[in-house]
C-alpha cells in the first residue's frame, strides 16, 4: 500500500511500521497477499530492468505476449531513470491491437516505486539504507469500455468535420480546375499579345487593344478566382498513434466495406512510436487513399475484394502499406497518377486531385509515398514518415 507521499508499507511478505503494530496483529502479512490476489484490478511487480517479478491472477488474464511487449515498450522506457528519481505515473494509457486476432484493448496503467526488501526482519533496515528504490508497483485497470464509448462519440464528430472537409476540398477542387481551364487560353493570349506588339508597322492596333484587354480582364478574373479558393484551416502538429489513425479511417468505411462484402487484412505492428504530424490532415491522406482502393474493387464485380494494410518501423520511419485487389493502374501511366486533374476513373464524378492532395500531405511530412511497381494484381502503395521531422509551415 502506498501513502501520500508514494511510500510503500505494509507489503505482503514484509511487517509494518512500529506505529501500526497494533495492526500487524489483527492483520498478518500474508493478508495482503491474499487481498492482492483477489483484486479485480491487474497488478504486477518490476524491476527496474522491466522484468516481472510477481503478478496477480488478474494480470495472469490479460497478460499476452503482445500485451507484455508493449507494456514493456511503454512503462519500461526510461525506468531506470524514474527509479533513480522515484518519479510515480498515474493513468498512462496503453493500447494493445492484435490485428486480425480481436478487437483492440485500451489499459490504464498506474505505478510507484519502493524498496525491494533483502529479507522480511531486515526489511525497514534496508529502506532506511537504501540509495533508491528498486521495484515498480503497477497497477492496471481495463478501459476498454470507456474508451469504446468514448470512440463512437468522437466518430459522429469525427464524421461531420470529415463531411465539412470534404465539402471544403469539393469546391477547392472546382475552382483549381476552373482555374486550371482558364489559364492555359489565357497564355495564348497573352502571347499573341506579346507577338502583335513586337510587329508595331505590320499589325492592327485595334486587335493589339483588343488582345491586351481580353489578357488584363483575364488575368484580373484568375485572381479574384484565387481570392475565393477555401484555405486548408491551419492545424498545430502533435504526436499521432498511426495504427489508431488507420483504425478509425477503416471504421468511417465500415458500411461501404460490409456493404461491398471486402475482406479487411489489418496487420498493425504493436508498437509502433508515434510520429508527429497534423492529424486532420493525415486522416484525410489515408482516407483518399482507403476509398481509392475500394473504388478500385467496387470495379471488379466477379473478383475477390481484398484490402490489406500493414503497417511497421524501418529506420526510424513508420511505414504503411495499402494493398487492393483491384485492376490496379497501367504501368505506363504510374508517372502521371501525381499530376493535377489526372485521373483514371470517371471524369464525370472524379476530377484527379486525390492523389496530388496525398503526395502534399506526405511532402509536409518529409516522407515518401510509391506505387510498387511489382504489384501486378491491384495497386500496392507504400507510404513512410519520419518519426520526428522539422515543422516548416
Amino acid at each position: 500500500m502506498a501513502n501520500n507521499d508514494h511510500n510503500i508499507f505494509g507489503c505482503p511478505g514484509s511487517p509494518l511500521p512500529e506505529a501500526q503494530s497494533s495492526v500487524t496483529e489483527i492483520l498478518p502479512p500474508w493478508v495482503f497477499a491474499k487481498v492482492v490476489d483477489q483484486l479485480t484490478t491487474a497488478v504486477c511487480i518490476m524491476d527496474a530492468d522491466a522484468s516481472m517479478l510477481y503478478v496477480n491472477p488478474a494480470f495472469t488474464d490479460i497478460a499476452s505476449s503482445q500485451f507484455l511487449e508493449v507494456l514493456r515498450e511503454t512503462i519500461g522506457e526510461g525506468l531506470s531513470q524514474n527509479a533513480h528519481e522515484e518519479r510515480p505515473f498515474c493513468d498512462r494509457e496503453i493500447s494493445v491491437d492484435p490485428g486480425n486476432q480481436g478487437e483492440p484493448r485500451w489499459f490504464s496503467c498506474s505505478g510507484v516505486w519502493f524498496c525491494e526488501p533483502e529479507d522480511t526482519a531486515a526489511h525497514c533496515a534496508h529502506c532506511a539504507h537504501s540509495t533508491g528504490p528498486t521495484c515498480l508497483l503497477v497497477m492496471i485497470n481495463d478501459i476498454t469500455a470507456l474508451k469504446r464509448q468514448q470512440e463512437a462519440v468522437g466518430m459522429n464528430a469525427m464524421r461531420a468535420l470529415l463531411a465539412e472537409q470534404e465539402r471544403v476540398r469539393s469546391m477547392r477542387e472546382a475552382l483549381q480546375a476552373v482555374i486550371f481551364q482558364m489559364q492555359g487560353p489565357l497564355n495564348l493570349i497573352g502571347a499573341a499579345s506579346d507577338l502583335l506588339a513586337r510587329r508595331h508597322s505590320q499589325s492592327d492596333p485595334a486587335l493589339r487593344q483588343a488582345l491586351h484587354s481580353a489578357t488584363t480582364v483575364g488575368r484580373e478574373a484568375l485572381e479574384r478566382l484565387r481570392t475565393l479558393v477555401p484555405q486548408v484551416p491551419p492545424e498545430a502538429a502533435a504526436p499521432v498513434n498511426i495504427n489508431q489513425l488507420l483504425r478509425e479511417v477503416l471504421e468511417l468505411d465500415k458500411q461501404r466495406l460490409l456493404a461491398g462484402g471486402m475482406i479487411v487484412d489489418w496487420r498493425p505492428t504493436p508498437t509502433l512510436p508515434a510520429i508527429t504530424a497534423r492529424a486532420s490532415r493525415l486522416r484525410g491522406m489515408f482516407k483518399q487513399l482507403l476509398d481509392n482502393a475500394l473504388d478500385a474493387m467496387e470495379s471488379n464485380r466477379h473478383e475477390l475484394r481484398e484490402l490489406r494494410i500493414v503497417t511497421g518501423l524501418e529506420d526510424h520511419t513508420v511505414f504503411v502499406m495499402i494493398e487492393d485487389s483491384g485492376p490496379g493502374v497501367p504501368q505506363h501511366l504510374h508517372w502521371q497518377i501525381f499530376e493535377p486533374f489526372f485521373t483514371t476513373k470517371r471524369a464525370a464524378t472524379h476530377v484527379g486531385l486525390g492523389l496530388t492532395m496525398v503526395q502534399e500531405v506526405v511532402n509536409e511530412q518529409r516522407g515518401v509515398i510509391r506505387l510498387d511497381p511489382d504489384c501486378i494484381t491491384g495497386c500496392r502503395w507504400r507510404i513512410s514518415l519520419p518519426i520526428r521531422h522539422v515543422d516548416v509551415a
